[in-house]
């Protein structure tokens, strides 16, 4: 038998009190709390997610706008770009949040801005720092599960001047009939699979993605359309913008997406290149999860209108950081085949389509998954890189003063 003697005994005593401290003081800072509530700021459909989210914002003390869209929702229900304020009525540091410019996207960036409310997060604002937070930038497709809008819109590719000559995308053109077909069959979905894997074995894979999802412009029945003018969701923004970043000196914004990349990984996109202030910025405050689409190493194709670009645009007298933060999903070809597929029963599905249920189904899980760790990492993360961004606006504040 081994025999102990009092000094070990009470050392290893002493290091497991000490143990038991440390990780009692992580614990505390992990801020579990936060997290064992994040599936309840879900919700189930676009109504729902209103609520939550209108309920969090008038808790929390906001100014509270709705813009009605002409269009109505399921049920008859109206549909809405509701936005709330919290801060001076002239802050000079501004924090955009902003979810649904993609519609069925929605309700991962509703749950996140619904949540950080929850929280209280307009109460740790800087003074002088404002906080706007834009909900369902696209309502029609949020609530009727579609990523374009009442136009067939792509709305991130519909921030560009409409009065000068639109970008041509060839690749395209080519793959019109593949992409967006007017029928579907197995024999036609066939033909089409080898279609594209011929057009990617020839061009290569980069090219194949930007032929896709670039963005066009001379097919409104298809995916990615541009659209030839403002949609009532651009000037809805660009109202909001006026209303209120106008005379602020910096604004960040950062406008909540999913689908691309891997599974439940987080990624800060932007559309300039990596020796622009903007990536900079951006670079030294949330690190490695940047990326530009200007390179190429984003999960994101490079696409042109898309809202991230229009924001320094609209307001010319800030310093403008303006980013998408991205949600992986499905595979790239799994999300793709489910845009696909829903785009056919939209336009061709000749209304009530027995397979309906189905397709709407596969294209919310495309970008919506059901799955309780998918749902908690996309919390977690994007209240870290929020938190982070409000960090930021505290310091760049406190240098000036």
């Amino acid at each position: 038998m081994v025999q102990i003697s009092n000094h070990s005994r009470y050392a290893a005593i002493f290091i497991a009190a000490m143990l038991m401290v440390i990780f009692a003081h992580d614990l505390a800072a992990l801020d579990f709390t936060s997290y064992s509530n994040a599936l309840d700021h879900y919700s189930v459909d676009y109504q729902e997610a209103r609520l939550k989210f209108l309920d969090a914002a008038r808790a929390s003390g906001g100014r509270i706008e709705n813009h009605e869209n002409p269009i109505v929702g399921p049920n008859n229900q109206p549909l809405y770009v509701d936005v709330a304020a919290f801060g001076p009525a002239d802050p000079t540091e501004i924090l955009v949040l902003s979810s649904g410019t993609h519609g069925v996207e929605g309700f991962v960036g509703s749950a996140i801005q619904t949540g950080l409310l929850r929280e209280g997060i307009p109460a740790n604002l800087g003074p002088g720092t404002g906080l706007i937070v834009i909900h369902a930038i696209n309502p029609y497709g949020f609530a009727y599960l579609r990523r374009m809008n009442e136009d067939n819109v792509d709305l991130n590719r519909n921030f560009l001047n409409h009065s000068l000559k639109h970008p041509e995308n060839p690749g395209y053109d080519e793959l019109a009939d593949a992409i967006a077909p007017e029928s579907i069959s197995f024999w036609s979905d066939t033909k089409a699979r080898l279609h594209l894997l011929f057009y990617r074995v020839r061009r290569g894979a980069t090219a194949l993605r930007h032929a896709i999802s670039s963005g066009q412009y001379s097919h409104p029945l298809g995916l990615f359309y541009g659209g030839q003018y403002d949609t009532w969701s651009n000037k809805t923004i660009r109202t909001i913008a006026k209303r209120h970043l106008a005379g602020a000196k910096r604004v960040v914004v950062i406008d909540f997406h999913s689908g691309l990349g891997s599974y439940a990984a987080a990624e800060v996109i932007l559309n300039v290149p990596k020796e622009s202030p903007a990536y900079l910025r951006a670079a030294k405050w949330w690190g490695n999860r940047v990326k530009t689409t200007v390179n190429g190493k984003s999960v994101s194709i490079h696409p042109q209108g898309t809202l991230k670009l229009a924001f320094p645009r609209m307001i010319q007298e800030a310093v403008v950081t303006a980013v998408s933060l991205e949600f992986g999903t499905l595979p790239p070809m799994d999300v793709f085949w489910a845009l696909r597929t829903e785009n056919w029963l939209h336009h061709h599905g000749n209304g009530e389509h027995p397979d309906s249920k189905r397709i709407k189904q596969a294209l919310l899980g495309a970008f919506y998954p059901d799955n309780e760790h998918w749902k908690q990492l996309a919390w977690q993360q994007g209240r870290e890189v929020v938190l982070q961004a409000m960090e930021q606006l505290k310091v760049g504040q406190n240098a000036q003063q």
